[in-house]
């Protein structure tokens, strides 16, 4: 019998939370692309002047949520938890600071929440998990 959805997820909650900031990042990235479609939009994006100092703290955002694609592989169980709670959360904050407009960008702002709010309640019910030694210490006392 194949195992559930739910059992794939707790054998392999690291690669699910990976998978998913993937997800968040395309989502992201064809957002911004899909929005040169609207007409005019490239005109506008060219007659913007944006300060050096936004551009870097939205690189560095765009940077940590690359991290986390990593980190989840790598961290420990409890630091990867705690990481995936903080950036989701920071993630969701600044989204809705800054809302939608049209159409289109609403639809890709509400793919990105859910997925983001399934990344924290992945994140909140994870647990350490046991692991047994692949070579147990074995203890021979005189």
């Amino acid at each position: 019998m194949e195992p559930s959805i739910k059992e794939r997820i707790q054998s392999d909650r690291r690669g699910v939370l990976s998978a998913l900031w993937i997800f968040v990042l395309l989502n992201m990235l064809f957002r911004d692309i899909h929005e040169f479609a609207r007409p005019g939009a490239i005109e506008e994006f060219m007659a913007l002047d944006v300060a050096e100092g936004i551009l870097l703290a939205s690189g560095v955002v765009l940077t940590v949520f690359i991290a986390m694609i990593v980190l989840n592989r790598v961290l420990s169980v409890t630091s990867a938890r705690w990481t995936n709670l903080v950036v989701s959360a920071v993630a969701i904050a600044a989204m809705v600071a800054n809302p939608p407009g049209d159409l289109d960008d609403i639809w890709f702002f509400a793919v990105e929440i859910v997925a983001l709010l399934v990344i924290i309640g992945l994140a909140w019910t994870w647990r350490q998990e046991y692991v047994p030694d692949a070579s147990p210490i074995s203890l021979n006392v005189p």
